[in-house]
């Protein structure tokens, strides 16, 4: 059974998760432990004294310069350089007459431009996230948290009562992993979902011919309680508590405001493309830009002092700085938008992605915790329920 009315509870058979290849990895705060104190799951979780100190550039994985296209952009604009200073060289008899101070100002003025509009765009994207993850799917937990405390105060230890609790929780454990199933496309074959035993058979059958089969769990949770009240055995006001409850959770996870909201929706194309064109053509300047002076620092380099004082110090400097300009802006540029790529799925199986099994484990030991506090009341809680008065006129 998913949670049993025992103090000791066994590990239920969704403990490995996990959709196509298998059990999803714990994160390092989700590992289950024995032990009444479990740890808590998050979506993300990382040492934020690591990340903001020095160590930060030895680290790639799961960063937004870990993306193959960073590196191609970088080395693109690079060549891009390397081939306008070699053109300078070539072509002009005395590059060292160039007067590089407007096309620096231009490249000043369009980079500022873009720094802005990327500012935008990736607050938009986080907000996005940000949304998914607290008002879509924190929606989900809070329905089904819900759910879970109004099973355990409202239904005691009686006859039956452990297997109506298991079917609701394992429903809404199923709804869960449908979501993440939907977004990532695999929601076609619901096989794993029954080896796990978060789905019988029949249950898969029915699914499979459904197109929204997370919000389609919820439609049966409140079917059944809805029985339940036809045969007298719930009143109609906890029937109305489970219906809002089933309706909060299904608009969460609904294409109106909820999850697929976000999920199905991108930002507008207009935006996104004058971004792009932007970035480009603000990356081909500071590439132009950048060639130039580093044609004009190289032949200072070889030219030899008459009457004005030539610094190889000073020319060695400004080569150096142009490289890094030519390396690094278009790369960040590039990681910007790998960054809001990202950002806008984020219910995927990648390293930056929500946590798909830590969120599970969550909504689990809250559920358990729920199910426990009911069945184990203390002595104090029932006792001053019975020793309670209402005096007259109160």
């Amino acid at each position: 059974p998913l949670l049993s009315s025992a103090r000791h509870r066994p590990r239920p058979a969704y403990d490995a998760v996990g959709g196509g290849g298998g059990a999803l990895p714990l994160a390092a705060d989700a590992a289950p432990r024995a032990g009444p104190h479990e740890p808590r799951a998050s979506a993300t979780h990382y040492d934020m004294r690591c990340a903001s100190s020095v160590l930060a550039f030895a680290r790639f994985r799961g960063t937004a310069f870990a993306n193959y296209p960073v590196l191609v952009w970088a080395l693109g604009y690079t060549s891009a350089a390397a081939a306008i200073c070699g053109i300078v060289l070539l072509s002009s008899r005395h590059p060292e007459t160039i007067r590089v101070e407007r096309l620096c100002g231009v490249v000043s003025y369009s980079s500022a431009f873009i720094a802005a509009l990327m500012v935008i765009f990736l607050l938009a994207a986080v907000r996005r996230w940000w949304a998914v993850r607290i008002g879509t799917l924190g929606g989900f937990a809070c329905a089904a948290g819900d759910l879970a405390m109004l099973l355990a105060a409202h239904f005691p230890l009686f006859e039956g009562v452990p297997e109506l609790k298991n079917l609701v929780l394992r429903y809404c454990f199923a709804s869960i992993e449908l979501t993440f199933m939907q977004a990532q496309g695999t929601d076609g074959v619901l096989a794993g979902l029954v080896q796990q035993e978060l789905l019988t058979d029949e249950e898969q059958r029915k699914l499979e011919e459904l197109s929204s089969k997370p919000q389609a769990i919820w439609i049966w949770i409140a079917s059944a309680m809805q029985r339940l009240a036809e045969h007298g055995k719930l009143s109609s006001r906890i029937l109305l508590l489970v219906y809002r409850i089933c309706a909060r959770a299904r608009g969460a996870l609904g294409r109106g405001r909820g999850t697929f909201a976000y999920l199905d929706t991108q930002l507008p194309f207009p935006h996104v493309h004058f971004l792009c064109v932007c970035i480009h053509l603000n990356s081909f300047a500071v590439a132009v830009k950048c060639g130039v002076v580093a044609a004009v620092a190289l032949c200072n380099l070889h030219r030899t002092e008459k009457d004005i004082p030539i610094s190889d110090t000073e020319n060695i400097q400004v080569l150096v700085l142009q490289v890094c300009f030519v390396v690094c802006v278009p790369a960040l540029s590039r990681a910007v938008l790998e960054t809001v790529t990202s950002l806008g799925e984020p219910l995927k199986e990648g390293y930056h992605d929500i946590s798909r099994r830590s969120y599970h484990e969550r909504m689990r030991w809250e559920c358990e915790a729920m199910q426990c506090a009911g069945e184990e009341l203390p002595a104090e809680a029932a006792q001053v329920a019975h020793e309670f008065q209402v005096r007259e006129g109160d």
